[in-house]
């Protein structure tokens, strides 16, 4: 184990977090609170509120293993739509992305990086898409995917 990664575990464990097992008859509701509460009062008063993506990034890195993440952004770096529909496409890129938001830290590059996965005749007519509408939000790209597709079927 690395220093830096001794240290953080050290200071994790100063926190006394509750546990949780998973065993029947524990309360995951419970154990959550406990969790979030045990955060908020080591937060400086006054702080800035979380962003939704900063709490998602606070509950993976506490609850999903950091083995799991990397394989995840493994995953998302290396993902292509091949045979999945758009929807199936979107789906996958959305549940990986989570893992790598620091590749996609715009709505901008997530665009970009969805298109750039899909297939060529997609790829192709959303490039042009995104060239005349670079204002459109990624719904709406992801939309336009999905329209492409079922005129092509």
């Amino acid at each position: 184990m690395h220093n830096d990664e001794q240290r953080r575990l050290e200071r994790f464990g100063r926190f006394q977090l509750p546990s949780f097992s998973g065993t029947e008859g524990e309360d995951a509701q419970g154990f959550l609170d406990s969790w979030w509460e045990a955060y908020e009062r080591r937060r400086p008063v006054g702080a800035v509120p979380l962003t939704w993506q900063m709490f998602s990034g606070l509950f993976l890195e506490k609850f999903v293993p950091q083995s799991h993440r990397e394989e995840s952004r493994r995953q998302f770096e290396q993902l292509r739509q091949d045979d999945m529909s758009a929807t199936q496409y979107e789906m996958r890129f959305s549940e990986l992305g989570r893992h790598a938001i620091w590749l996609v830290p715009t709505d901008r590059e997530r665009i970009k990086r969805f298109i750039d996965g899909l297939t060529f005749q997609p790829r192709l007519l959303m490039t042009r898409e995104r060239e005349r509408e670079s204002g459109a939000t990624f719904d709406e790209v992801v939309n336009i995917a999905r329209q492409i597709e079922m005129v092509r079927n």
